[in-house]
């Protein structure tokens, strides 16, 4: 039975694919991400997995009722362009059963796959299970006195399933559990359902007469149709480029120009790095997890044995005692204190009183804090991307890092981790066929040149200089 399932979804896929290709057009990328796009707009042409600067480049788009759809702004730009000339076209040349036949508006876009709030939503779900089930069995619960026991159970229960259920936001945005729409670069102007239940949908936008048209305009104004489901426009930022003509811009560059920006540098001013993010991020969501298992679970009873003074067996008394946890600590930046504990021996994770007053021993604590974080972070990198590794290959990889954060600062060390564990960038950006968005025959023969060059004569450009070596004992 289940074979016989797998056997039908894969001719009905490649029945599909067929179809689509047949109606490609010369000169004309189409969108595919089961096969080929899958980490378009996650990922930069170094491999280096990346975050949309939301708060200061997302723009409105005309939406469905009283929705609200965001893009990045030179894409939404594109869109209102696309959108007004295809008003005129279907005005013109339309027939009024056409699937195409539509003034676009957007159904779903980036608001639908809005990162923070998936990333939360999802740690959330393994919170719960962790909660629900992880907790109570053997009475872990009762291991969990403070924040600090309370990341070490969490960990022990994530690096279990970290591989298919990864933690860090740099291996979710990477996984099949994000959703693509966290490029801003995606939108669909239906509300049209995905897969091969709905096959006779799709098979609708793909057979009607207006299938070409609808691809060539959408390319005119930088975007890629989706292969899989036609009513999907991913906005390619190759389009155009190299430009022949810089006064007759075409494609994605004319509308990327329009904000100072080309193929070439767009992932720099339009995203972050993720990876340097990484630390931030993982301590606000353990922080914020704590939070939220104190307000639900303040206490906990503890179970114990006694036996008599005898040492006997056969008199055990058991009794349950109600005790408290430790309040969440109080967040200040990059370090926890907790209230009430100054003089405690918090090694690796606390540095100030309660009241902020620096210790003498503030610089220290907080260095231990980081490399507690990091070795926590490389763990789970390590594990999240099935990197092999024994507690004795993890020792000189924990000290290379380590090395790095007390000569270079933070972000080296972080880079030190994601260059370890990215793996994406001869797969995804060098092999033709598998461009990211969409680059030319010369531009590929030039990187895969490139790529080249450097495998066999590495140059200076890699090379750090060890200039500027930060102080150990300073600040």
């Amino acid at each position: 039975m289940a074979n016989g399932i797998l056997t039908a979804t894969f001719r009905a896929k490649e029945h599909l694919h067929a179809k689509s290709s047949y109606q490609e057009q010369e000169g004309i990328r189409l969108f595919d991400l089961e096969r080929e796009h899958y980490f378009y707009g996650r990922i930069d042409e170094e491999g280096d997995t990346v975050i949309l600067d939301k708060a200061n480049f997302l723009q409105g788009v005309a939406a469905v009722k009283n929705s609200t759809n965001l893009l990045v702004d030179f894409v939404a730009d594109a869109f209102h362009s696309f959108k007004a000339n295809w008003r005129k076209a279907v005005k013109y040349k339309f027939d009024k059963k056409s699937v195409y036949y539509r003034d676009l508006k957007v159904h779903k876009s980036y608001t639908y796959g809005d990162l923070d709030a998936e990333y939360t939503n999802y740690m959330n779900i393994l919170y719960q299970d962790f909660v629900d089930n992880y907790l109570f069995v053997d009475r872990r619960f009762e291991k969990i006195k403070n924040f600090k026991d309370f990341v070490r159970e969490f960990l022990r229960y994530t690096l279990r399933i970290c591989d298919k259920y990864p933690i860090t936001k740099t291996g979710f945005i990477t996984s099949a559990h994000c959703s693509p729409f966290i490029s801003g670069l995606m939108l669909e102007i239906s509300s049209e359902q995905h897969g091969l239940e709905h096959i006779g949908r799709l098979e609708r936008y793909l057979d009607d007469k207006n299938y070409n048209l609808w691809v060539r305009t959408a390319a005119k104004f930088g975007f890629m149709v989706d292969k899989n489901a036609p009513w999907r426009l991913v906005f390619n930022i190759g389009s155009g480029w190299p430009p022949e003509d810089v006064s007759k811009l075409a494609g994605a560059q004319l509308f990327m120009a329009q904000k100072g920006i080309s193929y070439e540098n767009v992932m720099q001013y339009r995203y972050f790095k993720a990876y340097k993010l990484e630390m931030s991020n993982l301590q606000n969501e353990m922080l914020s997890l704590y939070r939220s298992f104190y307000q639900q679970y303040g206490t906990y009873e503890e179970e114990k044995f006694h036996v008599d003074k005898n040492g006997r067996c056969q008199r055990v008394k058991v009794t349950h005692i109600r005790q408290d946890r430790e309040p969440p600590p109080i967040w200040i930046p990059g370090i926890f204190t907790i209230a009430g504990h100054e003089d405690a021996d918090f090694t690796g994770w606390t540095g100030l009183q309660n009241d902020g007053e620096v210790l003498d021993t503030a610089w220290i604590q907080k260095r231990l804090n980081s490399e507690y974080w990091l070795r926590v972070i490389l763990k789970l990198r390590l594990t999240e991307t099935k990197k092999y590794h024994t507690p004795h290959d993890f020792a000189p990889m924990a000290d290379a890092m380590v090395r790095k954060l007390k000569h270079f600062g933070m972000e080296e060390a972080l880079r030190y981790i994601n260059n370890l564990t990215k793996g994406y960038e001869v797969t995804k950006f060098n092999m033709k066929g598998k461009n990211w968005h969409g680059v030319s025959d010369t531009e590929y023969k030039r990187r895969h040149k490139r790529a080249l060059d450097m495998a066999e004569n590495p140059t200076n450009e890699n090379q750090r200089p060890l200039t500027g070596t930060k102080n150990f004992s300073g600040r």
